[in-house]
């Protein structure tokens, strides 16, 4: 796994636990990795939903905790300056 994971990148979430109920509900979803906000940083990690709508965010160790990666992009802009939004999965 890459240390930063590319937008575009596709993640099934996996799981939940107590420390993510709210994601109970979610678990089998796919996700989308957004591009990341220069206010942020890169250890913001945005979920882009199946509607192709930024949807929450997370960070690199719930990532790899609670997500399962479905295809790794090699998109290499990792801020998405003048590029296309997301359409729907």
């Amino acid at each position: 796994m890459p240390k930063v994971i590319p937008p575009w990148s596709t993640f099934r979430l996996v799981r939940s636990d107590r420390k993510t109920s709210g994601w109970k509900k979610d678990v089998g979803r796919v996700f989308r990795i957004g591009y990341y906000s220069r206010q942020d940083g890169l250890e913001v990690i945005w979920l882009v939903n199946e509607k192709g709508e930024y949807e929450q965010t997370t960070d690199s160790n719930f990532l790899v905790e609670y997500f399962e990666p479905m295809e790794i992009s090699d998109e290499r802009d990792f801020w998405g300056a003048n590029k296309a939004k997301f359409k729907p999965l």
